[in-house]
């Protein structure tokens, strides 16, 4: 198959997944809210937030791994994809274990000394937090099979193990109000057991599918390629864990200043987030390998070209979905759940703005990870990203509503943009100011039109009510796309889209003239 065929292939496989995990999480948070009550979805949300961010440190330590894969497949090397795999798999069962018992210690001082949690379910959260622990280990030792399957771009397995993992949560909230007791105890444990069964799904398919999950870790143990691994897997982990350290760190600075009811809000905008940034997610998933595998084969023209049009279209797809629900939040939150905590509506707000800044990163930091210097980036990246905490902090000490610090993050999400494209420029050669003017200035020049169109029919309606919802869905879809297209698009993009839907509607009309003719 080729590239350009793959890359829509794959688009589409994802964005199927996407569409259908979304509608079952969605429903999902909506069950486990009303079984569990505000006060321990709360509870839950603050000592075991670990998990909802495990979906992110998995992709993202995925990714450092599926690098060196996909930069071999690239070259042609199969015996050093078979090394890279094997010697994965000891790094991550290291690391594996040194972050499980690091969060198990901050865990459990955190819970003793720190955490507002009432003294009766102060056990319960023990549980909770041991759980995490146990999530968090096969999370990470899953990473090398998780590598592979993407390095091989087999969206079509992900989404059926996606698909699998969203109804296995589906189950899970259905099942806790059989419960008359103990349910956020065994809300944990099921969640954990989800993970162990997840686990053993792909370890038995990559063993069977693939020819490079099939070696002997120990006898294709190299210690200078365990270096290698360990030290880009190292400053891929200290940048994944300084972006789980700012998100659910800020819920924690949240509990020490509020109750375990705003832990809720922010739990909730998280969960709003994450399934709009699935559309995005998505296509980065198929673009991923092909940026990587182009740098592999010292095509840089291509890598770069991909991954500025990652940038965009991240955005554009990101903010198609985000747009009218970011005006419509107060309904579809009262649609979506019976009882919405207090401060739920500006935390959802406040994080659509910060992963609307994030998503013009996203081609550049898949392209910074396929060059491979990526010591600098992250720590400067992280470090940024860390400095929300004791900001946030001060702004709450001075007594400023909880979702500042949400908008402390997007401040300073800002100012990472900046570095990162300057660094860009440093590895690649690539223009700042070109990328400024081609990227951002156009991204954003895109949404602006339809904002105020948004913004002028939203007046019409007095009331948040399911005419107001469809109808700045619809203004803001069909204006949007407009404004993309002659805004946000180059010459070069519009011709793209040509291609792929001269593409699409060929293989449409050959399927057609097969089933007319028999």
């Amino acid at each position: 198959m080729q590239a350009a065929n793959r890359v829509i292939f794959n688009t589409g496989i994802t964005y199927a997944r996407a569409i259908v995990t979304s509608i079952i999480s969605l429903y999902a948070t909506r069950l486990l809210l009303n079984a569990l009550g505000t006060s321990d979805f709360g509870l839950y949300n603050v000592v075991g937030s670990m998990i909802a961010m495990l979906a992110f440190l998995n992709a993202a330590m995925t990714t450092s791994t599926q690098r060196y894969l996909s930069y071999n497949i690239g070259t042609g090397s199969i015996e050093n994809v078979k090394k890279i795999f094997a010697n994965s798999v000891v790094i991550h069962f290291a690391i594996g274990i040194l972050l499980a018992l690091i969060i198990e210690a901050i865990g459990i001082y955190l819970i003793k000394n720190q955490l507002k949690i009432d003294p009766d379910k102060v056990t319960i959260a023990m549980y909770i937090l041991h759980f995490v622990v146990v999530s968090t280990f096969i999370t990470i030792i899953s990473v090398p099979y998780d590598a592979v399957i993407n390095a091989h771009e087999n969206m079509t397995f992900l989404a059926i193990v996606s698909t699998i993992d969203s109804l296995l949560k589906l189950i899970i909230a259905g099942s806790i109000f059989l419960l008359n007791n103990d349910r956020l105890f065994y809300y944990g444990l099921f969640t954990m057991l989800s993970a162990i069964v997840l686990r053993i799904i792909k370890r038995v398919y990559t063993k069977k599918k693939y020819e490079d999950c099939n070696v002997n870790v120990l006898k294709a143990y190299n210690k200078s390629q365990i270096k290698e691994l360990t030290s880009f897997a190292g400053w891929s982990l200290f940048g994944s864990l300084c972006s789980v350290a700012r998100n659910q760190g800020v819920a924690i600075v949240l509990n020490l200043f509020y109750t375990t009811v705003v832990n809720a809000a922010y739990g909730i905008a998280n969960q709003i987030n994450s399934q709009l940034m699935f559309f995005s997610q998505t296509m980065m998933s198929a673009m991923r390998p092909q940026i990587m595998k182009s740098e592999g084969a010292n095509n840089r023209d291509k890598m770069i070209r991909l991954a500025l049009t990652a940038n965009q279209f991240s955005f554009y797809l990101f903010t198609f979905f985000a747009l009218p629900i970011f005006f419509e939040m107060p309904f579809v939150l009262k649609l979506w759940l019976k009882n919405v905590p207090a401060y739920t509506v500006e935390f959802c707000r406040s994080i659509i703005l910060l992963t609307m800044m994030n998503q013009l990163n996203m081609g550049l930091m898949t392209a910074v990870q396929a060059i491979g210097r990526i010591k600098v980036y992250q720590l400067v990246a992280g470090g940024i990203q860390l400095l929300t905490l004791p900001i946030g902090i001060v702004f709450l000490k001075f007594h400023y509503p909880p979702y500042s610090i949400t908008l402390v993050s997007f401040a300073l999400e800002g100012l990472s943009t900046l570095f990162r494209v300057f660094y860009f420029q440093y590895l690649t050669g690539y223009s700042a100011t070109k990328y400024f003017k081609s990227v951002i200035f156009n991204s954003f020049m895109s949404l602006l039109p339809s904002v105020i169109l948004v913004y002028f029919v939203q007046q019409h309606f007095t009331n948040n009510n399911w005419q107001s919802l469809i109808t700045i869905s619809l203004v803001s879809s069909i204006s949007y796309s407009i404004f993309i297209y002659l805004i946000g698009l180059s010459k070069n993009d519009k011709e793209m889209l040509k291609q792929l839907f001269d593409s699409i509607k060929k293989k449409f009309m050959t399927k057609v003239y097969v089933i007319n003719n028999g």
